[in-house]
């Protein structure tokens, strides 16, 4: 009985815990649409557009998925600043080709004319791809690399 009570108690402080984190942020998580869908949106909103390229079955784009894409504050940024497009590598050559995407993850930023203005690829920590979104929503990129503007935070 102990035992059940115990148990009782944690699920209910687990409950309280979960309820108590920003959902609001990463409820539904990254409002990904396909490259004609981002085009689309980004005619209607001044944002500049994140066009992510991956492959459902790339480790390294699976790790940036578990670890970045999942953490409430890059889904928020996201969601807020940005387009996001997400590009399937295998199902999109032509929009692969455009870009020249020749590895799995790349990022590739476009401002809100539409201008590519700056491009990374591989797996990346939470405060790095956040400097990043920085970077570009702020349009540092105009005057610094992104390492001179990633020190000067």
């Amino acid at each position: 009985m102990r035992r059940l009570r115990a148990m009782v108690g944690l699920a209910m402080l687990a409950a309280l815990a979960l309820g108590a984190l920003p959902a609001h942020a990463a409820e539904g998580g990254i409002h990904w649409l396909d490259y004609a869908g981002a085009k689309a949106a980004q005619k209607k909103q001044a944002k500049p557009m994140l066009v992510y390229f991956h492959l459902p079955y790339c480790y390294r784009c699976k790790e940036m998925k578990n670890k970045v894409f999942s953490q409430a504050a890059v889904i928020g940024k996201l969601n807020a600043g940005f387009i996001a497009a997400k590009v399937d590598v295998d199902q999109n050559p032509a929009t692969v080709k455009l870009y020249g995407s020749d590895y799995t993850p790349s990022y590739v930023f476009l401002d809100p004319g539409g201008k590519q203005v700056y491009r990374a690829k591989g797996v990346m920590g939470v405060e790095r791809f956040l400097g990043m979104l920085d970077y570009v929503e702020s349009r540092a990129y105009e005057r610094q690399s992104l390492d001179q503007f990633l020190k000067g935070r």
